[in-house]
């Protein structure tokens, strides 16, 4: 009986060795499959190794996973800016970097997500116009997502997402330019994506400038846009409106004025948002410093 029991043990032991050299057997195989640019074979046969528990948690797996996978997006989807392959790959170099004890990839790991994640980030950026702007806000979440798994000092994502949040910014105004009426919810968008950048720069020029040109055509629409037949009380009330939102706009517009006192458009705005508000003095002193410069050419 018990040389019976110990038949037994040595057979299930030999079992979980043949089990486990055969998922060993299929990393193998992915890899040479690869090597022979045979991408499918490759996925089909990682994908399988990946999902059994002996070899589920293998760094090596996971890491000759993101390569194929990476190899696919490189190969067949680099036109795709919603690649699936592109995520697939770095979701398993994050997979290895959770569970490579070993350390064996680490660098390798690192490397690749810095690559796929840059990808998205060129990718959020030809996706900036009115047809694709949410393909690009996808993408550069993404990147963000993933970016700051091997890089997560403040600084480097810091201008990333002030330049972003600029052209996205545009974008949405560009949006709400062609259609105020129809698209007022742009315009709520792109103040939002410019104070994003004013709370991580506050002395970022061109958001200090656009915010208060926002406010500025704002004002000045409403004006331009009401119906001269309207009664007493609704053209005080389209006044009171476009009062307050010149006032929106003036300390913005001064910030820029601040940080750079030679830009033009801002003095024209200045003038212009001065003499709406019936400050005259001021708005001819601007209206000066603009001509002064002017006359410097």
């Amino acid at each position: 009986m018990l040389q019976f029991k110990r038949t037994i043990i040595l057979t299930l032991l030999l079992l979980v060795a043949v089990w486990s050299n055969a998922q060993q057997s299929k990393v193998n195989a992915a890899y040479t499959f690869l090597q022979q640019g045979q991408l499918d074979s490759a996925k089909a046969t990682i994908d399988a190794a990946v999902v059994h528990p002996e070899t589920s948690n293998d760094g090596q797996a996971w890491y000759l996973r993101g390569f194929v996978y990476k190899s696919i997006y490189n190969q067949k989807e680099k036109a795709d800016r919603q690649s699936i392959s592109r995520i697939e790959a770095l979701n398993s170099f994050k997979k290895s970097l959770s569970v490579d004890t070993s350390q064996e990839n680490v660098q390798e790991n690192i490397k690749n997500i810095k690559y796929l994640a840059t990808t998205l980030y060129n990718d959020a950026g030809a996706s900036l116009d009115a047809v694709d702007y949410k393909i690009a806000i996808d993408n550069f979440n993404k990147f963000l997502q993933y970016y700051a798994l091997v890089d997560n000092s403040p600084e480097n994502l810091k201008q990333k997402n002030i330049d972003f949040n600029l052209a996205i910014a545009s974008v949405y105004s560009k949006i709400f330019e062609a259609d105020r009426k129809g698209k007022i919810e742009f315009l709520n968008l792109a103040k939002g994506a410019f104070n994003k950048v004013l709370e991580l720069d506050p002395n970022n020029i061109s958001a200090n400038y656009n915010m208060g040109i926002l406010y500025y055509n704002q004002a000045v629409n409403l004006i331009n846009q009401s119906d001269y037949d309207l009664d007493i009380v609704a053209l005080s009330d389209i006044q009171d409106n476009s009062i307050k939102l010149f006032k929106e706009s003036l300390p913005f517009m001064e910030k820029a004025y601040s940080l750079d006192p030679k830009r033009k458009e801002t003095l024209l705005g200045l003038s212009g948002i001065y003499f709406s508000l019936n400050e005259f003095d001021k708005s001819n002193m601007f209206k000066q410093k603009l001509e002064e410069i002017e006359k410097q050419k």
